[in-house]
């Protein structure tokens, strides 16, 4: 079972993360030494999407993602990019959300936490719950079963929202 304290023992001895607030923290270093560790290909393209996702607390999309990133890289792709997301998530760099139906979000934290989604804005926002509810839900999943990934997503309506939504 992936637990926040076993992650935290890992991490110290593999990955040099780091809990920083309640967010686990790793640096563009530790992207590419775990990308080469696993056999993947360092590109100067891969480089920079782990430059443009370290330490964010937002959670941007493949188009944002792109936007960003297409000044310094005319020539990339969506196709690197959800590439790209794809092996950071296979590493453990990152997580992929699919808590909006249009589409992905990339969260750099890749720790369990669960995510809150706005129904009126569309801003998703980190929710910190504890280690032992994602035991309880994987181990209500059954043992027949193997949990590779378990995602906690709520739906609502966010303070700022709720607040313009009383002042009209």
């Amino acid at each position: 079972t992936f637990t926040r304290e076993a992650f935290q023992i890992k991490s110290r001895t593999e990955t040099n993360f780091f809990l920083q607030g309640g967010f686990f923290m790793w640096n563009v270093e530790d992207g590419v030494h775990i990308l080469r560790n696993k056999g993947f290909k360092i590109t100067a393209q891969r480089i920079s999407i782990l430059k443009l996702l370290h330490g964010r607390k937002d959670h941007p999309s493949a188009e944002i993602t792109y936007q960003e990133l297409k000044k310094d890289f005319p020539t990339i792709s969506y196709a690197t990019i959800y590439g790209t997301a794809q092996v950071l998530a296979e590493t453990g760099l990152v997580q992929i959300l699919s808590i909006d139906e249009k589409k992905i979000l990339i969260d750099s934290n890749p720790t369990p936490h669960a995510h809150f989604r706005c129904s009126c804005c569309g801003k998703v926002e980190d929710v910190f719950v504890p280690s032992s509810v994602f035991q309880t839900l994987q181990q209500g999943a059954s043992s027949q079963n193997t949990i590779n990934a378990t995602q906690i997503y709520f739906h609502g309506t966010c303070a700022s929202c709720s607040a313009q939504a009383t002042a009209v």
